[in-house]
C-alpha cells in the first residue's frame, strides 16, 4: 500500500453551489431545535457549532496555503440569477457541510436509532441525496485530486484514531452512543459515495513507480472498493469522531 499512491478525485460543481449547502445547514439547524425542544438537550448544538467552527478553520488554512482552494460559490436565487457569495461566508459554508451537518446527523439519528419513524425520516433524507445527485450532469472537469496515503495523511489519521480510542477508555459510558452515531454517518455517506461514484463524481486513481517512472494503474475495482472505504470509514466516520470526543463528552 504504501509504495503506490492513492488519489481520490472529485468531479462537479458541489463546492460552488452555495443553495445545496444552505439546505443542508438550516436542515441540521431543524434537527438541533427538535432535539432541544423534545430532550432539552444541547448537544446538536454543541456538536455542530464545534464542527462547523473546526472544520472552517481548515477550509481556511487549506486555501489559505492552496492546498485546496474554495472555488468561488454562487447563491442562485428565484429567478435564476446568480450571485456570489463573499469569500468568508463560502468558507463557513464549506465548514458547514463537511463538518456540520454530518455530525449532527450522525448524532441526531444515532440516538433515535431504534426508532422506526425516525429510521423514516433518515430515509427520506437519503432518498433526497439520491435524487440530487442523480438530477446533476457530470461536466467531467476534475474539482479536486487528493492523495489519501501521504505521509502527513496517514499520520494525522493514525493520531485522530489513537485519541478516539483513548476517550473511549476513559468514558465507556460513551462507547454506545458513538458507535450508533458512527454507524448513520458511515451508512449515509456509503450511499451517498456510491451514487457519486456511479454517476462519475467520484473516482480513485492509482500511481505507482517503476523504473523511476510514475505509472497510472488501470482502473480496478478492489482498489476503489478499499480506497473509497477507507475514506468513507476513517476520513469521515472516524475522524469525525473527534468532534463527539472534543465537544460532547463530560458534558
Amino acid at each position: 500500500m504504501l509504495n503506490s499512491k492513492y488519489f481520490i478525485i472529485r468531479k462537479g460543481d458541489f463546492a460552488t453551489d452555495a443553495n445545496k449547502k444552505i439546505y443542508y445547514t438550516i436542515f441540521s439547524i431543524l434537527l438541533c431545535l427538535d432535539d432541544y425542544f423534545m430532550n432539552n438537550s444541547i448537544d446538536c448544538f454543541r456538536i455542530m457549532t464545534g464542527s462547523t467552527i473546526v472544520w472552517s478553520i481548515i477550509e481556511f488554512i487549506l486555501h489559505y496555503t492552496k492546498t485546496r482552494i474554495i472555488k468561488p460559490m454562487y447563491l442562485t436565487n428565484y429567478y435564476n440569477n446568480k450571485i456570489l457569495m463573499p469569500r468568508p461566508l463560502s468558507i463557513i459554508l464549506q465548514g458547514s457541510q463537511e463538518g456540520g451537518v454530518v455530525t449532527t446527523f450522525g448524532l441526531y439519528f444515532g440516538d433515535r436509532i431504534h426508532s422506526l419513524i425516525y429510521l423514516l425520516y433518515l430515509h427520506f433524507f437519503i432518498g433526497y441525496i439520491i435524487l440530487n445527485l442523480y438530477s446533476k450532469q457530470n461536466t467531467c472537469r476534475v474539482a479536486s485530486k487528493r492523495h489519501i496515503n501521504n505521509n502527513g495523511s496517514l499520520l494525522t489519521m493514525t493520531t485522530i484514531t489513537i485519541y478516539n480510542m483513548y476517550k473511549l477508555y476513559l468514558y465507556p459510558s460513551h462507547i454506545i452512543r458513538q458507535i450508533k452515531m458512527l454507524f448513520v454517518m458511515i451508512y449515509v455517506c456509503s450511499v451517498w459515495t456510491y451514487i457519486a461514484y456511479k454517476k462519475g463524481f467520484r473516482d480513485v486513481e492509482t500511481h505507482y513507480i517503476q523504473n523511476s517512472r510514475t505509472i497510472v494503474e488501470k482502473k480496478s475495482m478492489y482498489n476503489t472498493f478499499f480506497v473509497l472505504g477507507y475514506d468513507i470509514f476513517f476520513e469521515i466516520g472516524i475522524a469525525y469522531l473527534t468532534f463527539y470526543n472534543l465537544f460532547i463528552v463530560k458534558y
